[in-house]
């Protein structure tokens, strides 16, 4: 039980659901495989009915035919060095990785006879095994010597065509290989796998699409394996393409589980459902920003879409010329759409999800348990609509519902372009201590070990702007929480470096009980500071630097002058940067020196651009990153020329990790057929980040004109107002998610200094527990609640009450547990 701060402000796509022109319909609902007895599934019902009559579903309110990507959460990922043993001292220098705070990285292992390590898999003696894809064999990496980092990688079975994935199950190997799944005996114990059985043959595996996954569900006494579609978006004879095939685990029974899938790379079974989940990639040739990539429950019977739709029955776009021939859409086809359930994930298109796993361990913080890791293994660099190249964590309900995700490995890609991206997130698995392993099979051949301390720490309640101005005053009133204390019980402390805002480096937070650090300063941003991105640092210390835990606060210091225009270009390119003009295969060409048309002085940019199967890009790159606080717009001019667009209308803009669509927002009309000026506030792209690129984009074919791109340099007035203002209303939020099962966040705003108690009440009107209950400043706060009351005990399922208080002022609200 303990306090949480509000996100940081984030991109509307982090913050809020994206509704596209395009739709989808169906509902996915509670559908637990593992039989309930009669008292639970009645107590469950009643529950839902008490839920719903006084609570609606923000994740049902939009209508089939649209799709929604699934909201952010922000996890305080810090950048952390990530270890690499001497062994591997091949891998580039200096590699470091974003990790939430507590979290360590290091390198598991990384050999010559590397070549495309895929989805991974421990035997029963804790030895890592993986399919070394590009080789044909699977290879074991012991650890004798319990250093966290493989000793020597060997060859323990081949005879393959395209291994992906294994699993073991009694003392068996299983290997999903590309026209069969193969299960291989270990006959003297001595690691190599020699004797080998074709445990089912025949599986469809001409074209694309080729890689195999297997799931073994033990408890059910199954096994699955995904089959990909052989073509990017077409009609196909055969029942088994796209499709989820279940078998006993003696090799009978085999049919067809689930259909209309395109290339179901990631599959797993969840720990408390039994639920078979799998990450779809979708088709390519749609625009940058569609179809979205989806994560859902495989249910039995489920139809997912392909070849007709994507996401909620959302129809591909059929007047694209790549995918007519799909017409006529026929009744059945249609029917077959009507089927699809809303997903319980969407991630942006282009992302390539990879494996999905889930941590059923106690290694990480509790609030990790059961969480999915989802591995992304591309980005914008590949003309992805967001950086990619990641490994998400989703957070919901064992059945999918209220499902958030967040970013939890980032740093793969260090610059802009492809030649900037180390490693590409593939498989993700558990080690028997509970660190998570993921495999990179491009770049660089590397499996990452991730870990976590003893220690378990984050923000509690706090009033930490995202900006400021230089001269501000700024009162500080933070909650630092100790969720896991160290196994010794040796005592922590707690410091905050203020230095980078012109405070002092060493402020010790006062320990006020059950966990808890608080941090309580003032001061004013130092006149002389510089104007850039600043950082709260707090260090969550003991007796060795095992028990160490970093988090930070960025805020942006903002100038009080009128800042000067960083001009890209305007007649000439900027000093030192770049501009690139290419498509997913080729480097294309343009003119600096265009004469014909031009907005201002003697020449502008053009361009042919190229309308293919993938997205032509414009890329305006700097020397350095560009301190985004100097500037609040992005312009430029643009003509799109005399000509009528051919093969689409995309248009985008992407910087600071953000693509907006120029047309769809109303930016850009293609149809005047003259020079448009174009301002972007620089908040349209999210939270203040170092600005590496300014990127534009599209999917057509024409000659289009680009003039005058500037960064138009902030205002004094633009500063001070976009300061962050203390709340004006007292506000009690409804909880998420709700019903919950583990853990739920409420979120509140108190206008005034006031002492505040945020209190859980049951139905008879006994206290369970308070979450706060303390002073607090002006501002908004997060607090969670763990499903615990105030003796640390599990309460049971049902409608509790939540009621806060501060000063006279008085709300209440309800939610349900379902345990």
């Amino acid at each position: 039980m303990w306090a949480a701060p509000s996100p940081m402000a984030c991109p509307p796509s982090h913050s809020t659901s994206h509704d596209s022109s395009r739709t989808l319909a169906g509902k996915a609902g509670f559908s637990w495989r593992r039989p309930m007895d009669a008292h639970r599934s009645k107590t469950l019902a009643v529950l839902l009915v008490l839920f719903l009559s006084t609570i609606g579903s923000a994740q049902d309110d939009y209508p089939p035919g649209t799709f929604r990507l699934t909201p952010r959460i922000d996890l305080g990922l810090q950048p952390v060095r990530v270890h690499v043993p001497p062994q591997f001292d091949h891998l580039p220098k200096d590699l470091s990785l974003n990790l939430p705070p507590g979290f360590r990285a290091s390198v598991f292992a990384s050999f010559e006879n590397f070549n495309r390590p895929r989805f991974m898999a421990f035997d029963d003696d804790g030895v890592l095994h993986v399919a070394n894809m590009n080789d044909d064999e699977i290879l074991a990496l012991p650890d004798r010597d319990g250093d966290g980092a493989a000793d020597e990688s060997i060859v323990v079975a081949t005879n393959f065509e395209r291994p992906h994935s294994l699993q073991f199950y009694n003392g068996d190997l299983y290997v999903g290989d590309r026209p069969r799944i193969l299960r291989y005996s270990d006959q003297d114990g001595d690691g190599i796998y020699e004797e080998r059985h074709i445990f089912a043959d025949n599986i469809p595996s001409s074209g694309s699409h080729s890689t195999r996954t297997l799931v073994i569900d033990e408890e059910g006494g199954k096994m699955y394996l995904g089959v990909g579609w052989p073509c990017d978006l077409c009609r196909v004879d055969g029942a088994e393409r796209g499709s989820v095939l279940q078998f006993n685990l003696d090799g009978t029974g085999r049919r067809v589980y689930a259909t209309g899938v395109r290339n179901l790379i990631g599959m797993d079974i969840h720990p408390v459902t039994g639920q078979l989940w799998g990450t779809n990639n979708g088709h390519d040739k749609e625009g940058v920003d569609a179809p979205p990539e989806w994560i859902d429950v495989i249910r039995d019977g489920g139809f997912y879409g392909i070849p007709f739709a994507y996401g909620y029955q959302v129809w591909a776009d059929f007047t694209n010329p790549n995918y007519r021939d799909m017409l006529p859409i026929t009744p059945a086809d249609s029917a077959r759409v009507a089927s699809m359930q809303r997903p319980a994930v969407m991630v942006p298109a282009h992302t390539a999800p990879m494996a999905i796993h889930f941590y059923d361990h106690d290694q990480f913080p509790p609030k990790y348990r059961h969480v999915g890791f989802i591995a992304l293994h591309a980005g914008h660099a590949y003309l992805a609509p967001i950086e990619g190249y990641s490994v998400l964590a989703m957070f919901a309900e064992p059945d999918g519902s209220r499902a958030r995700i967040a970013d939890f490995i980032t740093g793969f890609q260090t610059g802009v372009e492809v030649e900037d991206v180390w490693g590409r997130p593939n498989g993700i698995v558990t080690g028997p201590d509970g660190s998570l392993y993921v495999s990179s099979d491009r770049d660089n051949y590397v499996i990452i070990r991730i870990q976590h301390g003893q220690v378990a720490a984050d923000w509690g309640r706090h009033n930490l702007p995202d900006s400021l101005a230089i001269g501000a005053p700024l009162s500080i009133d933070a909650t630092v929480h100790v969720e896991r204390a160290p196994a010794d019980g040796s005592p922590l402390m707690a410091t905050a470096d203020l230095s980078q805002l012109g405070g002092p480096a060493d402020v010790a937070l006062v320990p006020t009980g059950e966990g808890n650090f608080r941090l309580q300063f003032r001061m004013v941003a130092a006149p002389d500071l510089r104007p850039g991105l600043k950082k709260i640092r707090v260090r969550v210390h003991g007796a060795s630097e095992e028990h160490d835990v970093h988090l930070g606060w960025q805020i942006a210091v903002l100038p009080t002058r009128q800042q000067e225009d960083f001009v890209i270009y305007d007649e000439v390119l900027a000093e030192d940067w770049t501009l690139i003009h290419k498509t997913f295969f080729e480097d294309r060409t343009h003119d600096l020196q265009e004469d014909l048309f031009v907005y201002s002085g003697e020449v502008s940019t053009s361009l042919r651009t190229n309308s293919g199967d993938w997205d032509w890009v414009l890329r305006y790159r700097p020397p350095e990153p560009l301190d985004p606080t100097r500037f609040d717009r992005v312009t430029f001019a643009f003509h799109p020329g005399p000509l009528d667009w051919r093969n689409g209308e995309d248009f985008n803009i992407y910087m600071c990790g953000r693509l907006i669509d120029l047309i769809e927002e109303g930016y850009v009309d293609p149809t005047i057929k003259d020079w448009q000026q174009i301002e972007i506030p620089l908040s349209r792209f999210g939270r203040a980040a170092p600005i590496q690129e300014v990127t534009l984009g599209g999917d057509f074919a024409a000659r289009i004109y680009v003039d005058d791109v500037r960064l138009r340099g902030a205002s004094a007035r633009t500063a001070i107002l976009d300061e962050e203002a203390s709340p004006s209303a007292f506000r009690l939020a409804q909880s998420y998610p709700n019903p919950f099962n583990s853990e739920t966040v409420i979120e509140y705003a108190v206008p005034s200094a006031e002492r505040v108690r945020l209190r859980i009440y049951n139905l008879s009107g006994q206290i369970v527990t308070d979450l706060v209950d303390d002073a607090h400043v002006a501002g908004t706060y997060r607090a969670h609640w763990d499903a615990r009351d105030g003796a640390g005990r599990a309460v049971a399922s049902g409608v509790y009450l939540y009621r806060l208080q501060a000063g006279d002022l008085v709300q209440s609200r309800k939610l349900v547990l379902v345990r």
